[in-house]
């Protein structure tokens, strides 16, 4: 039986890799197949200026205001918004949207990184200024434009400009906090994913030209500064639930600086858009020697395969806490229905029917923005209490429904012989109902391993979070969702394997019988 069941996950093993491989075969060989047959590459642009676009697909990054000064250009746009830059790209690439808009340095990066399928539009959309922002009426506003008006007078803005759009990166380092900080630490959140403004380099830390201005200021001011990462759409509310002291940078409108203080501009720049060559071809070449190339940008180069198993450890651990505490609650709340006391039965009824009427990344957000909005909570433990409450609901109904489905005479039986009501419970009717509970408990926990990839909107640098900042990086998906999907796959099988060890120690059908006296 038990090898029976080690071909059968090696064979699902093999189908689903084979199955990878062939997916980015075709994804990746047109593109070859059809530059190796073009005389000649071209980056010319599909379209030429802006007017062209109307009525055409743009796709945004979440978060920015873009859309607006698009808009104001051209009429009858439609559009859709993408995590990042990189899924942005892949969108106009793949044709599901004819051109991709962002800063000018990060559209510049991107058509770099993606040469033959996309270019820049010779027209520029407007010039904008991007500033860090503050909560409304913060005092760091006020100390932050007085050193961004020295750093500009005295060529500082100018040299970190310099340094961090240049090509070479063997020099854009940080410099090492080894100063006095006699008035604590700020909190600085930024995207991590738009470059060279804050991306995440070697060892998973952010850096570019935000964080080093930030580095700088903090000096300045007697602090130390943390650093961390979160969705663009998700910025706003770490800075305006405390969470962050300051955020960015980002780009000044009207309806946001009605609810937050932004400092001075930091670096002018503009608003370009990104289209597809006419040819539309990937560089050609060797394919294998292609995937190799993906392979090494995506694992090796800067080590962020220790990315990829930092992610993997946090998700490992809100998935097995969550699922601990949550198979806990869950028994918590079948004792709560047997309790007899109709008004805890129906506290149990009410906070089923919250967990299992609210989106999960919704029950997420609220606790770490509303309820521990103003409490210093490490956003992996308010993870891990929001997947408890979940999962405390599911297997909880889980349970009572097995409970529940045992014939009460047995109870009855029980009682006549002299057990107490906790006594049937725990000998008589939990174990029958263990039984039948178990395996979809199994399928339960599983699906909670999945369910944890909605942990980067809170901060939490999880698998998928991780995938997601190396995306950004190298504007190439294949290899980052490809081996994202392969961990989830080989991490949920090896978690349903040791759960159905572990249910088999606890089946009493497997157990060996004794009846005293007799010789089995």
């Amino acid at each position: 039986m038990r090898r029976r069941r080690c071909r059968r996950a090696i064979v699902a093993f093999a189908v689903v890799l084979f199955a990878c491989v062939m997916f980015g075969v075709l994804a990746v060989v047109p593109a070859s197949v059809q530059a190796s047959e073009s005389e000649s590459e071209t980056s010319e642009p599909l379209y030429q200026t802006l007017d062209e676009l109307s009525g055409k697909r743009f796709a945004y990054v979440n978060g920015s205001v873009y859309d607006q000064r698009i808009e104001e250009r051209i009429e009858g746009t439609e559009k859709d918004f993408y995590p990042s830059l990189a899924e942005c790209v892949a969108a106009v690439e793949a044709s599901k949207a004819d051109a991709a808009v962002q800063l000018s340095y990060c559209c510049q990066l991107a058509v770099n990184r993606r040469p033959g399928t996309v270019t820049l539009l010779p027209e520029p959309v407007a010039d904008v200024s991007e500033g860090f922002f503050f909560q409304k009426g913060s005092s760091l506003t006020e100390k932050f434009n007085k050193l961004i008006e020295r750093f500009g007078e005295n060529g500082t803005l100018a040299a970190l400009e310099e340094k961090w759009v240049a090509a070479d990166e063997s020099g854009k380092t940080l410099p090492a906090q080894d100063w006095d900080a006699p008035n604590g630490t700020l909190k600085f959140v930024t995207s991590g994913v738009i470059e060279p403004f804050s991306y995440v380099g070697e060892g998973g830390k952010a850096k570019g030209y935000d964080v080093e201005l930030a580095l700088l200021i903090a000096r300045e001011l007697g602090y130390h500064l943390k650093v961390s990462t979160a969705p663009m759409d998700s910025i706003f509310a770490e800075v305006d639930s405390g969470k962050a002291d300051f955020g960015g940078t980002l780009t000044q409108t009207p309806e946001r600086a009605s609810v937050c203080d932004f400092s001075d501009t930091v670096m002018p720049t503009t608003i370009s858009v990104i289209v597809m060559t006419k040819g539309g071809a990937a560089a050609g070449g060797d394919f294998w020697a292609g995937m190799a190339e993906s392979f090494r940008k995506t694992f090796i180069e800067e080590d962020r395969w220790k990315l990829i198993l930092s992610g993997l450890g946090t998700t490992v651990l809100i998935s097995v806490c969550a699922g601990a505490l949550g198979t806990l609650l869950g028994f918590g709340t079948v004792l709560a229905r047997r309790s007899g006391m109709r008004w805890i039965g129906k506290l149990v009824d009410g906070y089923q029917a919250i967990m299992g009427g609210v989106p999960l990344v919704v029950v997420l957000m609220v606790l770490y923005y509303v309820v521990f909005g103003s409490i210093s909570v490490p956003g992996t433990l308010v993870a891990i209490l929001a997947f408890t409450l979940s999962f405390g609901s599911t297997s909880g109904s889980t349970m009572w429904t097995a409970v529940d489905g045992i014939d009460i005479i047995q109870e009855e039986t029980g009682l006549a012989l002299g057990y107490t009501r906790k006594e049937v419970f725990r000998k008589i009717i939990f174990p029958q109902a263990m039984q039948r509970f178990t395996p979809q408990l199994m399928g339960q926990f599983v699906s909670l391993v999945k369910d944890t990839a909605i942990v980067g909107y809170i901060s939490v640098q999880d698998l998928t979070r991780a995938s997601d900042l190396i995306r950004a990086r190298t504007m190439d998906a294949f290899f980052p969702l490809i081996s994202t999907a392969i961990i989830y796959f080989l991490f949920c099988r090896l978690l349903a394997w040791m759960l159905g060890k572990l249910a088999a120690r606890f089946d009493v059908e497997n157990r060996p019988r004794e009846i005293e006296g007799v010789q089995l």
